[in-house]
Protein backbone atom coordinates (compact mmCIF):
# COMPACT_ATOMS: atom_id res chain seq x y z
CA UNK A 1 0.00 0.00 0.00
CA UNK A 2 1.26 3.39 -0.68
CA UNK A 3 1.80 6.37 1.55
CA UNK A 4 -1.07 8.42 2.56
CA UNK A 5 -1.20 11.72 1.30
CA UNK A 6 -4.27 14.04 0.11
CA UNK A 7 -3.69 12.75 -3.44
CA UNK A 8 -4.56 9.72 -2.11
CA UNK A 9 -7.34 10.55 0.08
CA UNK A 10 -9.22 12.52 -3.31
CA UNK A 11 -8.39 9.61 -5.55
CA UNK A 12 -10.11 7.61 -2.89
CA UNK A 13 -12.89 9.85 -2.76
CA UNK A 14 -13.25 10.08 -6.29
CA UNK A 15 -13.75 5.89 -6.89
CA UNK A 16 -14.72 5.07 -3.44
CA UNK A 17 -17.41 7.93 -2.58
CA UNK A 18 -20.36 6.17 -3.02
CA UNK A 19 -19.29 3.46 -0.03
CA UNK A 20 -19.56 6.83 2.13
CA UNK A 21 -22.64 8.35 0.46
CA UNK A 22 -24.67 5.22 1.19
CA UNK A 23 -24.45 4.20 4.64
CA UNK A 24 -24.42 8.44 5.35
CA UNK A 25 -27.94 8.39 3.98
CA UNK A 26 -29.51 5.35 4.57
CA UNK A 27 -28.34 4.99 8.33
CA UNK A 28 -29.63 8.44 9.56
CA UNK A 29 -32.69 8.12 6.98
CA UNK A 30 -33.70 4.55 8.92
CA UNK A 31 -33.15 6.66 12.31
CA UNK A 32 -35.41 8.88 11.52
CA UNK A 33 -38.21 5.88 10.73
CA UNK A 34 -36.77 4.61 13.56
CA UNK A 35 -37.66 7.32 15.82
CA UNK A 36 -40.70 7.86 14.10
CA UNK A 37 -42.29 4.08 14.62
CA UNK A 38 -40.78 3.76 18.14
CA UNK A 39 -44.12 3.47 20.43
CA UNK A 40 -44.62 7.40 22.25
CA UNK A 41 -44.43 6.68 25.82
CA UNK A 42 -45.88 9.21 28.23
CA UNK A 43 -45.74 10.08 32.22
CA UNK A 44 -47.80 11.85 34.23
CA UNK A 45 -46.34 12.36 37.64
CA UNK A 46 -48.29 13.47 40.94
CA UNK A 47 -46.64 14.59 43.96
CA UNK A 48 -47.72 14.29 47.32
CA UNK A 49 -46.76 16.15 50.84
CA UNK A 50 -46.43 14.79 54.38
CA UNK A 51 -48.27 16.92 56.42
CA UNK A 52 -47.68 16.98 60.34
CA UNK A 53 -50.42 16.89 62.91
CA UNK A 54 -52.10 19.65 63.05
CA UNK A 55 -52.63 19.27 66.95
CA UNK A 56 -49.43 19.75 69.06
CA UNK A 57 -47.73 16.25 70.51
CA UNK A 58 -47.86 18.52 73.92
CA UNK A 59 -51.37 17.87 73.90
CA UNK A 60 -52.30 14.84 71.77
CA UNK A 61 -49.91 12.13 70.79
CA UNK A 62 -50.50 10.60 68.12
CA UNK A 63 -50.91 6.50 68.51
CA UNK A 64 -48.75 5.96 65.08
CA UNK A 65 -45.66 6.02 65.42
CA UNK A 66 -42.69 5.77 62.97
CA UNK A 67 -40.69 8.02 60.06
CA UNK A 68 -42.86 8.64 57.38
CA UNK A 69 -40.49 7.08 54.73
CA UNK A 70 -41.45 3.65 56.41
CA UNK A 71 -45.00 4.54 56.79
CA UNK A 72 -44.76 5.52 52.68
CA UNK A 73 -42.91 2.34 51.83
CA UNK A 74 -45.40 0.17 53.40
CA UNK A 75 -48.08 2.09 51.78
CA UNK A 76 -46.43 1.20 48.66
CA UNK A 77 -45.87 -2.73 49.07
CA UNK A 78 -49.55 -2.52 49.89
CA UNK A 79 -50.61 -0.70 46.73
CA UNK A 80 -47.95 -2.75 44.47
CA UNK A 81 -49.81 -5.70 45.69
CA UNK A 82 -51.45 -8.01 42.77
CA UNK A 83 -54.87 -7.74 43.66
CA UNK A 84 -54.88 -3.55 43.68
CA UNK A 85 -52.69 -3.55 40.33
CA UNK A 86 -55.09 -5.72 38.56
CA UNK A 87 -57.97 -4.12 39.87
CA UNK A 88 -56.18 -0.80 38.16
CA UNK A 89 -55.40 -3.14 34.91
CA UNK A 90 -58.75 -4.14 34.30
CA UNK A 91 -60.13 -1.14 35.66
CA UNK A 92 -58.53 1.21 32.80
CA UNK A 93 -57.65 -2.07 30.11
CA UNK A 94 -54.11 -1.69 30.25
CA UNK A 95 -51.79 -3.89 28.22
CA UNK A 96 -54.62 -5.30 26.38
CA UNK A 97 -52.35 -6.83 23.65
CA UNK A 98 -49.81 -8.13 26.25
CA UNK A 99 -52.50 -9.24 28.17
CA UNK A 100 -53.42 -12.04 25.47
CA UNK A 101 -50.08 -13.51 25.25
CA UNK A 102 -48.33 -12.70 28.96
CA UNK A 103 -49.18 -14.01 32.12
CA UNK A 104 -50.46 -12.06 34.65
CA UNK A 105 -47.33 -11.81 36.55
CA UNK A 106 -45.61 -10.95 33.60
CA UNK A 107 -48.09 -8.28 33.55
CA UNK A 108 -47.76 -6.72 36.60
CA UNK A 109 -44.09 -6.81 36.68
CA UNK A 110 -44.25 -4.60 34.13
CA UNK A 111 -46.26 -2.25 35.52
CA UNK A 112 -44.54 -2.20 38.62
CA UNK A 113 -41.37 -0.84 36.04
CA UNK A 114 -44.15 1.65 34.71
CA UNK A 115 -44.51 3.13 38.42
CA UNK A 116 -41.85 5.11 39.35
CA UNK A 117 -41.63 6.21 42.96
CA UNK A 118 -39.71 8.83 44.60
CA UNK A 119 -39.24 10.24 47.89
CA UNK A 120 -38.49 14.15 48.19
CA UNK A 121 -36.18 14.52 51.81
CA UNK A 122 -35.06 17.52 53.56
CA UNK A 123 -32.81 18.57 55.99
CA UNK A 124 -34.60 19.43 59.21
CA UNK A 125 -33.07 20.28 62.45
CA UNK A 126 -34.30 18.40 65.35
CA UNK A 127 -36.30 21.13 67.81
CA UNK A 128 -36.31 19.21 70.60
CA UNK A 129 -32.67 18.31 70.75
CA UNK A 130 -31.25 21.47 69.42
CA UNK A 131 -28.19 22.58 67.48
CA UNK A 132 -26.36 19.37 69.17
CA UNK A 133 -28.32 17.29 67.87
CA UNK A 134 -27.41 18.73 64.09
CA UNK A 135 -29.74 18.43 61.25
CA UNK A 136 -31.27 15.03 59.93
CA UNK A 137 -32.78 13.99 56.91
CA UNK A 138 -36.51 13.64 56.64
CA UNK A 139 -39.14 12.42 54.08
CA UNK A 140 -41.32 15.69 53.57
CA UNK A 141 -42.88 14.33 50.51
CA UNK A 142 -43.07 11.78 47.73
CA UNK A 143 -44.04 11.57 43.98
CA UNK A 144 -45.52 8.95 42.15
CA UNK A 145 -45.69 8.28 38.25
CA UNK A 146 -47.04 6.32 35.59
CA UNK A 147 -45.88 5.62 31.99
CA UNK A 148 -47.85 4.49 29.34
CA UNK A 149 -49.13 4.84 25.62
CA UNK A 150 -52.01 7.07 26.27
CA UNK A 151 -51.22 10.09 27.72
CA UNK A 152 -55.33 10.58 28.84
CA UNK A 153 -54.81 6.75 30.57
CA UNK A 154 -51.57 7.82 31.87
CA UNK A 155 -53.11 10.69 33.82
CA UNK A 156 -56.11 8.57 35.05
CA UNK A 157 -53.67 5.59 36.06
CA UNK A 158 -51.95 8.14 38.02
CA UNK A 159 -54.85 9.74 39.67
CA UNK A 160 -55.62 6.75 40.58
CA UNK A 161 -52.43 6.05 41.98
CA UNK A 162 -52.66 8.97 44.27
CA UNK A 163 -55.84 8.52 45.62
CA UNK A 164 -54.85 5.04 46.65
CA UNK A 165 -52.35 6.72 48.96
CA UNK A 166 -54.56 9.07 50.44
CA UNK A 167 -56.86 6.35 51.00
CA UNK A 168 -54.51 3.80 52.30
CA UNK A 169 -53.26 6.02 54.52
CA UNK A 170 -56.70 7.14 56.30
CA UNK A 171 -57.64 3.76 56.30
CA UNK A 172 -54.20 2.53 57.80
CA UNK A 173 -54.15 5.43 60.34
CA UNK A 174 -57.78 4.71 61.39
CA UNK A 175 -56.99 0.80 61.97
CA UNK A 176 -53.77 1.12 63.76
CA UNK A 177 -55.60 3.68 65.98
CA UNK A 178 -58.49 1.27 66.65
CA UNK A 179 -56.22 -1.61 66.80
CA UNK A 180 -54.51 0.45 69.91
CA UNK A 181 -57.73 1.36 71.53
CA UNK A 182 -59.20 -1.93 71.64
CA UNK A 183 -55.90 -3.66 72.85
CA UNK A 184 -55.79 -1.28 75.40
CA UNK A 185 -59.94 -1.86 75.80
CA UNK A 186 -58.87 -5.68 76.50
CA UNK A 187 -55.80 -5.13 78.54
CA UNK A 188 -58.14 -2.69 81.01
CA UNK A 189 -60.14 -5.38 81.03
CA UNK A 190 -58.09 -7.92 82.21
CA UNK A 191 -56.11 -5.67 84.62
CA UNK A 192 -60.47 -4.91 85.74
CA UNK A 193 -60.76 -8.79 86.18
CA UNK A 194 -57.37 -9.18 88.39
CA UNK A 195 -58.35 -6.57 90.51
CA UNK A 196 -61.80 -8.22 91.58
CA UNK A 197 -59.92 -11.38 91.63
CA UNK A 198 -57.10 -10.15 93.89
CA UNK A 199 -60.14 -7.86 96.06
CA UNK A 200 -62.41 -11.10 96.72
CA UNK A 201 -59.42 -12.89 97.67
CA UNK A 202 -58.29 -10.08 100.34
CA UNK A 203 -61.67 -10.22 101.29
CA UNK A 204 -60.89 -14.10 101.86
CA UNK A 205 -57.78 -13.92 103.62
CA UNK A 206 -59.47 -10.97 106.18
CA UNK A 207 -62.65 -13.21 106.68
CA UNK A 208 -60.21 -16.29 107.21
CA UNK A 209 -58.18 -14.07 109.55
CA UNK A 210 -60.43 -11.33 111.23
CA UNK A 211 -58.64 -10.47 114.01
CA UNK A 212 -54.45 -11.21 112.59
CA UNK A 213 -54.93 -8.64 110.25
CA UNK A 214 -51.28 -6.05 110.07
CA UNK A 215 -53.56 -3.10 110.35
CA UNK A 216 -54.98 -4.43 113.92
CA UNK A 217 -51.86 -5.50 115.52
CA UNK A 218 -51.77 -2.22 117.72
CA UNK A 219 -55.49 -3.06 118.78
CA UNK A 220 -54.66 -6.69 119.81
CA UNK A 221 -51.75 -5.76 121.89
CA UNK A 222 -53.30 -3.04 123.46
CA UNK A 223 -56.37 -5.42 123.79
CA UNK A 224 -53.37 -8.08 125.66
CA UNK A 225 -52.40 -5.91 127.58
CA UNK A 226 -55.87 -4.56 128.22
CA UNK A 227 -57.04 -8.08 128.93
CA UNK A 228 -53.94 -8.88 131.30
CA UNK A 229 -54.83 -5.86 133.36
CA UNK A 230 -58.52 -6.73 133.23
CA UNK A 231 -57.53 -10.68 134.90
CA UNK A 232 -55.13 -8.88 137.65
CA UNK A 233 -58.17 -7.43 138.39
CA UNK A 234 -60.59 -10.08 138.22
CA UNK A 235 -58.32 -12.40 140.64
CA UNK A 236 -57.94 -9.69 143.31
CA UNK A 237 -61.74 -8.52 143.28
CA UNK A 238 -62.42 -12.95 143.40
CA UNK A 239 -59.40 -13.22 146.15
CA UNK A 240 -61.53 -10.10 148.18
CA UNK A 241 -64.63 -11.56 147.68
CA UNK A 242 -63.89 -15.04 148.73
CA UNK A 243 -61.89 -13.33 152.52
CA UNK A 244 -65.00 -12.07 152.58
CA UNK A 245 -67.39 -15.06 152.46
CA UNK A 246 -64.52 -16.65 154.69
CA UNK A 247 -65.39 -14.02 157.21
CA UNK A 248 -69.02 -14.07 156.93
CA UNK A 249 -68.69 -17.84 157.71
CA UNK A 250 -67.01 -17.17 160.60
CA UNK A 251 -69.63 -14.87 162.03
CA UNK A 252 -72.37 -17.59 160.95
CA UNK A 253 -70.77 -19.93 163.28
CA UNK A 254 -70.31 -17.72 166.12
CA UNK A 255 -74.15 -16.75 165.45
CA UNK A 256 -74.98 -20.69 165.45
CA UNK A 257 -73.12 -21.03 168.64
CA UNK A 258 -74.76 -18.29 170.75
CA UNK A 259 -77.88 -19.73 169.41
CA UNK A 260 -77.26 -23.16 171.35
CA UNK A 261 -75.98 -21.06 174.37
CA UNK A 262 -79.71 -19.41 173.88
CA UNK A 263 -82.22 -22.34 174.26
CA UNK A 264 -84.97 -19.98 174.62
CA UNK A 265 -84.68 -17.98 171.35
CA UNK A 266 -84.65 -21.71 169.73
CA UNK A 267 -88.73 -21.90 170.92
CA UNK A 268 -89.45 -18.50 169.07
CA UNK A 269 -91.71 -19.91 165.52
CA UNK A 270 -91.32 -17.39 162.92
CA UNK A 271 -94.96 -16.96 162.13
CA UNK A 272 -95.91 -16.03 165.95
CA UNK A 273 -92.93 -13.49 165.57
CA UNK A 274 -94.66 -12.20 162.40
CA UNK A 275 -97.88 -11.68 163.84
CA UNK A 276 -96.08 -10.11 166.97
CA UNK A 277 -94.66 -7.85 165.04
CA UNK A 278 -97.85 -6.42 163.58
CA UNK A 279 -99.50 -5.97 166.75
CA UNK A 280 -96.45 -4.08 167.68
CA UNK A 281 -96.40 -2.20 164.64
CA UNK A 282 -100.12 -1.30 165.19
CA UNK A 283 -99.41 -0.51 168.31
CA UNK A 284 -96.53 1.95 167.19
CA UNK A 285 -98.28 3.52 164.15
CA UNK A 286 -101.02 4.46 166.26
CA UNK A 287 -98.89 6.23 168.39
CA UNK A 288 -96.01 7.48 165.93
CA UNK A 289 -95.95 8.43 162.05
CA UNK A 290 -94.65 6.10 159.92
CA UNK A 291 -90.92 7.91 159.52
CA UNK A 292 -90.15 7.04 163.51
CA UNK A 293 -87.27 4.66 163.91
CA UNK A 294 -89.06 2.23 165.72
CA UNK A 295 -91.81 1.76 163.18
CA UNK A 296 -89.33 1.83 160.49
CA UNK A 297 -87.22 -1.32 162.54
CA UNK A 298 -90.38 -2.75 162.95
CA UNK A 299 -91.17 -2.83 158.84
CA UNK A 300 -87.72 -4.09 158.40
CA UNK A 301 -88.01 -6.99 160.20
CA UNK A 302 -91.11 -7.84 158.98
CA UNK A 303 -89.86 -7.48 155.79
CA UNK A 304 -87.16 -9.67 156.47
CA UNK A 305 -89.40 -12.60 158.01
CA UNK A 306 -92.00 -12.06 155.36
CA UNK A 307 -88.47 -13.40 152.65
CA UNK A 308 -87.47 -16.14 154.96
CA UNK A 309 -90.97 -17.47 155.25
CA UNK A 310 -91.10 -17.20 151.53
CA UNK A 311 -87.74 -18.92 151.28
CA UNK A 312 -88.83 -21.74 153.89
CA UNK A 313 -91.93 -22.61 152.40
CA UNK A 314 -89.78 -23.10 148.88
CA UNK A 315 -86.30 -24.78 150.66
CA UNK A 316 -83.28 -24.05 150.38
CA UNK A 317 -81.78 -21.33 150.06
CA UNK A 318 -79.10 -21.95 148.38
CA UNK A 319 -80.80 -23.96 146.12
CA UNK A 320 -82.87 -20.83 145.37
CA UNK A 321 -79.83 -19.07 144.47
CA UNK A 322 -78.75 -22.08 142.03
CA UNK A 323 -81.76 -22.05 140.59
CA UNK A 324 -82.39 -18.51 139.62
CA UNK A 325 -78.56 -18.90 138.03
CA UNK A 326 -79.22 -21.68 136.23
CA UNK A 327 -82.62 -20.46 134.79
CA UNK A 328 -80.56 -17.11 134.11
CA UNK A 329 -77.88 -19.06 132.00
CA UNK A 330 -80.75 -21.46 130.31
CA UNK A 331 -82.24 -18.16 128.92
CA UNK A 332 -78.44 -16.89 127.67
CA UNK A 333 -77.83 -20.35 125.98
CA UNK A 334 -81.32 -20.27 124.30
CA UNK A 335 -80.50 -17.54 122.83
CA UNK A 336 -77.37 -18.36 121.37
CA UNK A 337 -78.28 -22.46 120.80
CA UNK A 338 -80.80 -24.51 119.79
CA UNK A 339 -82.86 -26.95 122.24
CA UNK A 340 -80.49 -29.43 121.17
CA UNK A 341 -77.30 -28.13 121.85
CA UNK A 342 -75.39 -29.90 124.68
CA UNK A 343 -75.09 -27.29 127.14
CA UNK A 344 -78.88 -26.05 126.76
CA UNK A 345 -79.20 -30.00 127.60
CA UNK A 346 -76.98 -29.83 130.78
CA UNK A 347 -79.05 -26.99 132.01
CA UNK A 348 -82.32 -28.33 131.54
CA UNK A 349 -81.38 -31.61 133.57
CA UNK A 350 -79.55 -29.62 136.23
CA UNK A 351 -82.67 -27.38 136.74
CA UNK A 352 -85.61 -30.30 136.72
CA UNK A 353 -83.15 -32.01 139.84
CA UNK A 354 -82.89 -28.83 142.00
CA UNK A 355 -86.73 -28.45 140.87
CA UNK A 356 -86.91 -32.21 142.23
CA UNK A 357 -84.59 -31.37 145.40
CA UNK A 358 -86.87 -28.47 146.41
CA UNK A 359 -90.61 -30.34 146.05
CA UNK A 360 -88.48 -33.34 148.33
CA UNK A 361 -87.92 -30.74 151.09
CA UNK A 362 -83.98 -30.06 152.45
CA UNK A 363 -83.51 -30.01 155.89
CA UNK A 364 -80.49 -28.08 155.74
CA UNK A 365 -82.29 -24.97 157.24
CA UNK A 366 -83.64 -26.69 160.05
CA UNK A 367 -80.30 -25.52 162.33
CA UNK A 368 -80.74 -22.25 161.11
CA UNK A 369 -82.77 -19.21 163.37
CA UNK A 370 -85.04 -17.81 160.74
CA UNK A 371 -86.68 -15.26 163.45
CA UNK A 372 -82.91 -13.55 163.67
CA UNK A 373 -82.40 -11.19 161.12
CA UNK A 374 -78.61 -10.79 161.65
CA UNK A 375 -78.29 -14.40 160.91
CA UNK A 376 -80.35 -13.95 157.68
CA UNK A 377 -78.22 -11.22 156.86
CA UNK A 378 -75.21 -12.86 156.96
CA UNK A 379 -76.34 -16.12 154.99
CA UNK A 380 -77.75 -13.81 152.46
CA UNK A 381 -74.49 -12.10 152.12
CA UNK A 382 -72.17 -15.03 152.18
CA UNK A 383 -74.94 -16.61 149.15
CA UNK A 384 -74.59 -13.05 147.29
CA UNK A 385 -70.86 -13.25 147.49
CA UNK A 386 -70.63 -17.05 146.59
CA UNK A 387 -72.61 -15.92 143.60
CA UNK A 388 -70.55 -13.21 142.76
CA UNK A 389 -67.21 -15.65 143.18
CA UNK A 390 -69.16 -17.61 140.35
CA UNK A 391 -69.77 -14.46 138.05
CA UNK A 392 -66.38 -13.81 138.46
CA UNK A 393 -64.47 -16.78 137.85
CA UNK A 394 -66.64 -17.40 135.14
CA UNK A 395 -65.80 -14.17 133.72
CA UNK A 396 -61.90 -14.46 134.58
CA UNK A 397 -62.46 -17.77 132.57
CA UNK A 398 -63.92 -15.58 128.94
CA UNK A 399 -61.04 -13.18 129.60
CA UNK A 400 -58.55 -15.72 129.54
CA UNK A 401 -60.01 -17.45 126.77
CA UNK A 402 -59.93 -13.95 124.91
CA UNK A 403 -56.17 -13.19 126.14
CA UNK A 404 -55.68 -16.42 124.80
CA UNK A 405 -57.43 -15.65 120.93
CA UNK A 406 -55.25 -12.49 121.08
CA UNK A 407 -52.55 -13.80 121.71
CA UNK A 408 -52.69 -16.40 119.17
CA UNK A 409 -53.24 -13.33 117.04
CA UNK A 410 -50.30 -11.86 117.53
CA UNK A 411 -48.05 -15.48 117.20
CA UNK A 412 -50.03 -15.92 113.61
CA UNK A 413 -49.35 -12.16 112.96
CA UNK A 414 -45.84 -12.37 110.99
CA UNK A 415 -47.08 -15.01 108.85
CA UNK A 416 -50.15 -13.96 108.12
CA UNK A 417 -48.84 -10.10 107.50
CA UNK A 418 -46.55 -11.83 104.77
CA UNK A 419 -49.27 -13.27 103.09
CA UNK A 420 -51.61 -9.98 103.57
CA UNK A 421 -49.01 -7.85 102.38
CA UNK A 422 -48.41 -10.06 99.32
CA UNK A 423 -52.00 -9.81 98.33
CA UNK A 424 -51.63 -5.91 98.92
CA UNK A 425 -48.77 -5.65 96.87
CA UNK A 426 -50.30 -6.97 93.84
CA UNK A 427 -53.68 -5.64 94.36
CA UNK A 428 -51.50 -2.14 94.35
CA UNK A 429 -49.56 -3.58 91.59
CA UNK A 430 -52.58 -4.14 89.76
CA UNK A 431 -54.64 -1.02 90.47
CA UNK A 432 -51.50 1.24 89.49
CA UNK A 433 -51.46 -0.68 86.02
CA UNK A 434 -55.03 -0.30 85.85
CA UNK A 435 -54.94 3.57 86.12
CA UNK A 436 -51.65 3.35 84.06
CA UNK A 437 -53.73 1.14 81.12
CA UNK A 438 -56.50 3.89 81.72
CA UNK A 439 -54.64 6.64 81.21
CA UNK A 440 -53.17 5.12 78.30
CA UNK A 441 -56.31 4.05 76.47
CA UNK A 442 -57.89 7.94 76.97
CA UNK A 443 -54.97 9.34 75.16
CA UNK A 444 -55.86 6.41 72.79
CA UNK A 445 -59.49 7.49 72.63
CA UNK A 446 -58.18 11.23 71.76
CA UNK A 447 -55.95 10.02 69.36
CA UNK A 448 -58.57 7.96 67.36
CA UNK A 449 -60.80 11.07 67.89
CA UNK A 450 -58.10 13.17 65.97
CA UNK A 451 -57.66 10.68 62.98
CA UNK A 452 -60.74 10.19 62.59
CA UNK A 453 -61.08 13.49 61.94
CA UNK A 454 -57.99 13.88 59.75
CA UNK A 455 -56.30 16.11 62.19
CA UNK A 456 -53.17 13.87 62.33
CA UNK A 457 -50.80 13.45 59.95
CA UNK A 458 -52.03 13.12 56.46
CA UNK A 459 -51.48 13.08 52.73
CA UNK A 460 -52.16 16.09 50.77
CA UNK A 461 -51.74 15.91 47.18
CA UNK A 462 -49.70 19.35 45.72
CA UNK A 463 -49.31 18.71 42.07
CA UNK A 464 -52.09 16.58 40.87
CA UNK A 465 -51.70 14.03 37.85
CA UNK A 466 -51.30 16.60 34.95
CA UNK A 467 -52.09 15.30 31.16
CA UNK A 468 -49.24 14.98 29.22
CA UNK A 469 -48.75 16.54 26.08
CA UNK A 470 -45.33 15.57 24.94
CA UNK A 471 -43.85 12.07 25.48
CA UNK A 472 -40.86 11.28 27.11
CA UNK A 473 -39.51 8.71 24.71
CA UNK A 474 -37.77 8.24 22.04
CA UNK A 475 -35.71 10.87 22.47
CA UNK A 476 -36.35 11.41 18.42
CA UNK A 477 -33.02 14.40 18.05
CA UNK A 478 -31.21 12.11 20.10
CA UNK A 479 -32.18 9.35 17.85
CA UNK A 480 -31.60 11.40 14.66
CA UNK A 481 -28.21 12.42 15.55
CA UNK A 482 -26.88 9.24 16.79
CA UNK A 483 -28.04 7.70 12.93
CA UNK A 484 -26.29 10.94 11.78
CA UNK A 485 -22.86 10.02 13.39
CA UNK A 486 -23.56 6.48 12.83
CA UNK A 487 -24.02 7.15 9.36
CA UNK A 488 -20.83 9.05 8.78
CA UNK A 489 -18.96 6.93 10.47
CA UNK A 490 -20.38 4.07 8.87
CA UNK A 491 -19.61 5.70 5.72
CA UNK A 492 -16.14 6.43 6.25
CA UNK A 493 -15.02 3.26 7.37
CA UNK A 494 -16.83 1.35 4.29
CA UNK A 495 -14.75 3.87 2.20
CA UNK A 496 -11.56 3.35 3.97
CA UNK A 497 -11.87 -0.52 4.42
CA UNK A 498 -12.93 -1.01 0.70
CA UNK A 499 -9.93 0.63 -0.59
CA UNK A 500 -7.35 -0.60 1.85
CA UNK A 501 -8.81 -4.23 0.06
CA UNK A 502 -8.43 -2.78 -3.45
CA UNK A 503 -5.08 -3.74 -4.75
CA UNK A 504 -5.92 -2.51 -8.30
CA UNK A 505 -3.51 0.28 -9.84
CA UNK A 506 -5.00 3.68 -9.97
CA UNK A 507 -2.08 6.31 -10.48
CA UNK A 508 1.08 6.80 -13.00
CA UNK A 509 3.33 6.70 -9.75
CA UNK A 510 2.20 3.17 -8.30
CA UNK A 511 3.03 1.74 -11.67
CA UNK A 512 6.32 3.28 -11.75
CA UNK A 513 6.95 2.32 -7.92
CA UNK A 514 5.77 -1.36 -8.56
CA UNK A 515 7.83 -1.70 -12.10
CA UNK A 516 10.62 0.58 -11.13
CA UNK A 517 10.26 1.75 -15.15
CA UNK A 518 8.11 4.88 -15.69
CA UNK A 519 5.59 4.24 -18.62
CA UNK A 520 6.06 5.53 -22.04
CA UNK A 521 2.61 6.45 -22.42
CA UNK A 522 -0.84 7.34 -20.61
CA UNK A 523 -3.99 6.13 -22.47
CA UNK A 524 -7.12 8.64 -21.24
CA UNK A 525 -10.53 7.13 -20.59
CA UNK A 526 -13.05 6.18 -23.17
CA UNK A 527 -16.44 7.03 -22.52
CA UNK A 528 -19.35 4.79 -23.89
CA UNK A 529 -22.77 5.30 -24.14
CA UNK A 530 -23.18 2.81 -20.76
CA UNK A 531 -20.94 4.93 -19.25
CA UNK A 532 -23.19 8.24 -19.78
CA UNK A 533 -26.03 6.37 -18.80
CA UNK A 534 -24.67 5.48 -15.64
CA UNK A 535 -23.83 9.11 -14.91
CA UNK A 536 -26.87 10.53 -15.58
CA UNK A 537 -28.19 7.40 -13.35
CA UNK A 538 -25.78 9.03 -10.37
CA UNK A 539 -27.01 12.32 -10.86
CA UNK A 540 -30.42 11.08 -10.35
CA UNK A 541 -29.31 9.66 -7.32
CA UNK A 542 -27.21 12.54 -5.82
CA UNK A 543 -30.69 14.71 -6.22
CA UNK A 544 -33.11 12.60 -5.08
CA UNK A 545 -30.99 11.72 -2.01
CA UNK A 546 -29.81 15.32 -1.81
CA UNK A 547 -33.95 16.27 -1.84
CA UNK A 548 -34.48 13.20 0.49
CA UNK A 549 -31.79 14.70 2.71
CA UNK A 550 -33.31 18.49 2.97
CA UNK A 551 -36.55 16.46 3.37
CA UNK A 552 -35.10 14.99 6.91
CA UNK A 553 -33.49 18.30 7.69
CA UNK A 554 -36.57 20.04 7.33
CA UNK A 555 -38.69 17.42 9.46
CA UNK A 556 -36.04 17.02 11.71
CA UNK A 557 -36.42 20.44 12.68
CA UNK A 558 -39.80 20.49 12.68
CA UNK A 559 -40.55 17.76 14.84
CA UNK A 560 -37.55 18.49 17.17
CA UNK A 561 -36.82 21.66 17.62
CA UNK A 562 -39.54 24.12 16.43
CA UNK A 563 -42.87 24.05 14.27
CA UNK A 564 -42.42 25.19 10.82
CA UNK A 565 -45.53 27.49 11.19
CA UNK A 566 -43.87 28.67 14.37
CA UNK A 567 -40.97 29.36 12.63
CA UNK A 568 -42.98 31.01 10.02
CA UNK A 569 -45.16 33.27 12.36
CA UNK A 570 -41.57 34.42 14.14
CA UNK A 571 -39.66 34.88 10.48
CA UNK A 572 -43.30 37.32 9.99
CA UNK A 573 -42.79 39.41 12.95
CA UNK A 574 -39.10 40.20 11.99
CA UNK A 575 -40.06 40.99 8.98
CA UNK A 576 -42.48 43.29 10.12
CA UNK A 577 -39.94 44.82 12.26
CA UNK A 578 -38.02 45.57 9.57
Amino acid sequence: MSEFTLFSALQAWRFRKWYFILPALIIPLAAVILAFQLPRVYESKSTILIEEQQIPPEYVRSTVTGYADQHVQVLTQQILSRTKLWEIVEKFNLYSKERQKDSREDILEKMRKDIIFQTISAEVQDKKKGRAAGTQSFTIAFSIAYRGEDPLTVQKVTGTLSSLYLEQNLKFREEQAQTTTKFLEAELKELRDRIDFLGGKIADFKEKNPGSLPELQPFNQTQVVNLENEVRRLDSEIQSAQNQKIYLEGLLGTAQVYRTETPDAALKDPRTRYHTLNEELKNLRAKFSEDHPDVQRLLKEKTQLEQFLKMRKSGDIQNQWKLAQLQADLAAKEGKYSEQHPDVKKLKNEIAQLMAEAQKGNPTLSDIDLANPAQMNIITQSQQLTNQINTLTQLRLKQQEKLASFRQRLEAAPKIEQEYLALQRDYQNAHAKYHEVMNKLMEARISEGMEQHQKGEKFTIIDPASYPEEPIKPKKLLIALAGLFLGLGCGLACMLGRENLDTSIKSVDELAGLTKVPPLAIIGNITTVYDLAQQRRRRYLILTAACLSVLVAILCFHFFYMDLWILMSKLERLANKI
